[in-house]
């Protein structure tokens, strides 16, 4: 069976992520997962990090939307991801505010892509 498109980009998000030291798995949808999960779980450096993955010119649904606001209300970082690059700049900003001595822990700075800004 070939792979779809998104999960070809989840697939090579996660590798990217693990080469930053992100702990990462997929999520898989079913009867049993609650709707509107973003695909990727992570931590990272002891941050909980998500990512929802999308093509170029799909947007999130409105229950994907109602679950990220809900999970950065909880504290967790969470972007939407277009591409590879994308994903990778939350670690990098993560990254960057760790060498800052700046916390995180809390969900204070939250992260949003400059893609999820304009759509």
């Amino acid at each position: 069976m070939t792979k779809q498109p998104e999960s070809k980009l989840s697939t090579a998000i996660m590798k990217k992520w693990r080469t930053y030291g992100v702990f990462c798995y997929k999520v898989h949808g079913g009867e049993f997962q609650m709707a509107g999960i973003p695909d990727i779980s992570g931590v990272y450096q002891g941050l909980s990090v998500w990512c929802e993955t999308k093509m170029p010119g799909n947007k999130t649904s409105l229950v994907q939307d109602v679950r990220i606001n809900q999970l950065r209300k909880a504290g967790a970082h969470v972007v939407v991801a277009y591409s590879v690059a994308d994903a990778t700049e939350l670690i990098q900003h993560l990254e960057s505010l760790a060498r800052m001595n700046v916390t995180c822990a809390t969900g204070d700075c939250l992260y949003t892509t400059l893609k999820e800004l304009t759509n």
